[in-house]
């Protein structure tokens, strides 16, 4: 499965999300996870946020060369789940791509069914970065058990988010 995630700048929350789902697929063992991400206004090639960074790294992910990339319908098309971090940026990937709308969903919301946005930490302190990574974690963790449903007691087991 091809999942894109987005945020704005494709600097801080989509980076974090994609290297996290990354990470969480190594360390459980799951194949056929392919993730991307991208910025409803991203500048192409600018470097993840050191805040984005530091929490990833804290995780066993390696952001620091992560490269911006803007989104493009091409890059929605090519996605079999698109998952934005607000629904502000929900909204911007539809209107860029209408078609998509049976595969475009917050994170949160495809995770939990409740569409909740996941706060932007660009230009916070460390404790917000790690705020921000503890909602992508979990919702990750659900997005996870919703992938793989045969699974779901193995990933409830193997895989314990800090507290």
């Amino acid at each position: 499965m091809n999942i894109l995630f987005v945020c704005t700048g494709n600097t801080c929350r989509s980076a974090m999300a994609e290297e996290l789902l990354r990470v969480m697929a190594r360390q459980l063992d799951l194949a056929g996870i392919e993730a991307h991400s991208a910025g409803t206004d991203a500048e192409q090639g600018m470097p993840a946020s050191y805040g984005a960074c530091t929490a990833v790294l804290g995780k066993g992910g390696d952001l620091f060369h992560h490269a911006a990339s803007p989104l493009s319908r091409a890059k929605i098309e090519d996605a079999d789940l698109v998952l934005t971090m607000s629904a502000a940026h929900k909204s911007r990937v539809l209107a860029l791509c209408p078609d998509a709308a049976e595969k475009v969903y917050t994170l949160i919301g495809y995770a939990t069914g409740r569409d909740e946005d996941i706060e932007d930490p660009f230009g916070g302190d460390s404790d917000v970065y790690a705020r921000a990574l503890r909602r992508i974690e979990l919702s990750l963790l659900m997005l996870l058990i919703k992938l793989y449903p045969d699974q779901a007691q193995r990933i409830r087991d193997a895989y314990r988010p800090e507290s």
